[in-house]
């Protein structure tokens, strides 16, 4: 059993709780916040933005240990995007709010003007103070300024100013919101690396985890730290005696291990790059998604094209700064000690794939360095990145194909964004413009029209919505749908060019799934999207990072084993992901057939591309095929899930 040091805070009055919870079935985070959810808060009775919308930020039972990758910061929250619960996570925060001596931490309330929490304990006593920001000073930090600076990082710079000696004594660790959690469903949960520039940040961003911080709770940020310097559950002292037993399980030391299976993530010698950025493009080729994921459309030769491309405008000048001379400067961790050094620095700014791509290619942006302009503006707006990709694409694609004008958007002129016409150094720029005006559009206080939909209903709505005006619209954009259209619950999908990015799951814009771009009958695929929907879950419940998980997920029982608890961990992950289910059911989040033509039309590409002849046959010719894969997957989870 997993003893669990929960904190609740009431974040109206300042009011605060500890609480101990020994249960059987909580090993982790996400089983505490699934659990408290269903169970205390019934919060799938309130809407998102309701106080009892529970913000739960938790740690795993080996944070603070000499296990690698074992301290992200876990957040369980009913989502404003998909209006069912989400989970979502930031790496290495917990080396620092673990210190408080807390496992867990629930807002509650909420603040009548804009909160910041100090949390401080020392694993015995633990300190709640609530402090708050005129609504004015708010409002100046959040407002736009040339070079990005505001925002997220007007608030970071603003605390770590104020709260200076707090920070320093407790080594704490801030976790903010920014202008998209104030008017907007996706803001998302920030937090500066440690002794990093202040642009590099890093996130939990998916499900609108910010949105609800602020919205719901009334606050701004979280400081929290304090004086443990060793786990709290003190088996794991003995972490060197259990050593031997985890190297033979991995037939292999430890540190050979772990080095191996997350090269991707710091240097793949075959490729000779690493990180995400550096990976997935010489990985995935012309299989990357591009133009608002019109890319499944084009001809091969067309997306070699656009491959070569981005190798040349985009990936080299990555390449040529972060990996030769003298890289390892240029590499970091995201706060907690690790050999792996995953995030790659380019000129001061951190080089992930999916916000690059975001404001890259799948914007009609070839040059890195609009891109990572772009990037940091999102991150200053406190945005999802990858939903914000997905929204501007949507809008240039339009405007493209004549269903909206630049003047329907506040856009002084047209996008550039046909790939047979491709000019990297004008489209570039001259698109980049305009990403920053929609942006600031709808992710800041006092958008209007279409901007004003988008932020205030979300992506779905506003699809469905303008598609009664213009029919066609809804179709250029590419989502999972959660609820029925009253719900409005959705996903947009990470950029990869594969069904399990939108098949019909109980949680999407993670990686619980079959994500490989590839096909299946609808059953198997079913099956091994939902075992690695598991293994995922196992992975974030014990607050671990998923890049460690090819050495990780082969010895978490023995892991777990350390702290004396005996469990069959694909069992317990198939419990945990079928309360989480059970949840979406009762909140009316649970998956619905695809309204988006773009949807079938990725399944159906993608059988094309891998030689799946007969369902290709069968869904070209009739659309309801299409839907009978669907349906089929979605049987064939329920009947594991619930038989």
């Amino acid at each position: 059993m997993v003893s669990t040091r929960l904190l609740r805070v009431d974040v109206e009055n300042g009011d605060f709780e500890l609480e101990t919870i020994d249960k059987q079935n909580i090993l982790g985070p996400i089983d505490l916040g699934v659990e408290l959810h269903l169970e205390r808060y019934k919060s799938y009775l309130e809407g998102p933005f309701s106080p009892k919308n529970v913000l739960i930020l938790g740690f795993g039972p080996f944070s603070l240990s000499k296990i690698f990758g074992s301290n992200r910061m876990v957040a369980v929250f009913r989502s404003p995007v998909t209006m069912g619960i989400h989970v979502s996570s930031m790496g290495g925060a917990a080396w620092n709010l673990a210190r408080s001596g807390i496992d867990a931490l629930a807002i509650e309330g909420k603040s009548d003007e804009p909160a910041i929490i100090l949390i401080e304990g020392n694993g015995k006593d633990i300190s709640v103070r609530k402090n708050t920001i005129d609504w004015r000073d708010l409002e100046r930090f959040f407002m736009p300024k040339i070079g990005g600076h505001y925002g997220t990082l007007a608030i970071f710079d603003f605390i770590e100013k104020k709260y200076s000696d707090f920070i320093s004594k407790n080594r704490a660790r801030i976790i903010a919101v920014g202008p998209a959690s104030m008017v907007s469903r996706s803001g998302g949960l920030f937090s500066k690396v440690p002794n990093s520039s202040a642009r590099v940040l890093d996130s939990a961003s998916r499900g609108g985890g910010g949105s609800v911080l602020f919205r719901a709770h009334g606050t701004v940020a979280i400081v929290m730290g304090g004086k443990v310097d060793k786990p709290r559950r003190t088996q794991l002292i003995e972490f060197e005696k259990v050593k031997p037993k985890l190297e033979k399980k991995l037939e292999a030391p430890l540190f050979k291990a772990v080095m191996k299976s997350t090269r991707k993530y710091r240097f793949e010698p075959s490729l000779n790059t690493g990180g995400t950025f550096g990976v997935n493009y010489v990985h995935y080729r012309e299989l990357i998604p591009m133009y608002n994921f019109n890319s499944i459309y084009y001809t091969f030769e067309v997306r070699v094209k656009l491959h070569s491309v981005i190798l040349k405008e985009f990936w080299d000048p990555f390449q040529d700064e972060v990996f030769k001379g003298s890289p390892t400067g240029k590499w970091m961790t995201c706060g907690e000690p690790c050999p792996v050094a995953c995030k790659k620095i380019w000129r001061g700014e951190k080089i992930d794939y999916e916000p690059l791509h975001a404001m890259g290619p799948m914007v009609g942006i070839f040059r890195l360095e609009d891109a990572v302009e772009l990037a940091r503006e999102v991150d200053a707006l406190g945005a999802d990145a990858i939903e914000a990709g997905h929204t501007v694409a949507w809008i240039f694609d339009m405007i493209e194909r004549g269903l909206m004008e630049p003047e329907d958007v506040n856009l002084p002129f047209r996008p550039r964004f046909n790939p047979l016409s491709i000019n990297p150094s004008l489209d570039s720029h001259h698109n980049a413009t305009l990403v920053k005006k929609i942006l600031i559009d709808i992710y800041s206080k006092g958008s209007e029209g279409i901007a004003r939909i988008i932020a205030k209903d979300g992506l779905r709505k506003a699809a469905l919505e303008l598609d009664e005006r213009r029919p066609g619209i809804k179709d250029l954009l590419l989502y999972a749908s959660f609820g029925e259209k009253d719900i409005g619950g959705y996903m947009t999908p990470n950029y990869y060019w594969s069904p399990g990015m939108i098949a019909p799951l109980y949680i999407l814009g993670r990686y619980w799934t079959n994500y490989a771009p590839t096909f299946q009958e609808p059953e198997d695929y079913a099956e091994t999207s939902l075992r690695r929907a598991f293994a995922e879950y196992s992975i974030d419940n014990a607050g671990a990072c998923r890049f460690h998980r090819g050495w990780m997920e082969k010895i978490l029982e023995e892991l777990y084993s350390i702290i004396d608890v005996d469990v069959d961990i694909y069992k317990h992950s198939k419990e945990g992901y079928k309360k989480l289910a059970t949840y979406q059911r009762l909140a009316k989040a649970e998956p619905v057939p695809w309204e988006s033509s773009k949807a079938f039309d990725l399944l159906v590409t993608i059988a094309d591309e891998v030689g799946a002849k007969d369902w290709v046959e069968k869904m070209s010719k009739n659309a309801e095929k299409a839907l009978e894969w669907w349906t089929k997957f979605k049987k064939k989870v329920d009947e594991i899930l619930f038989a």
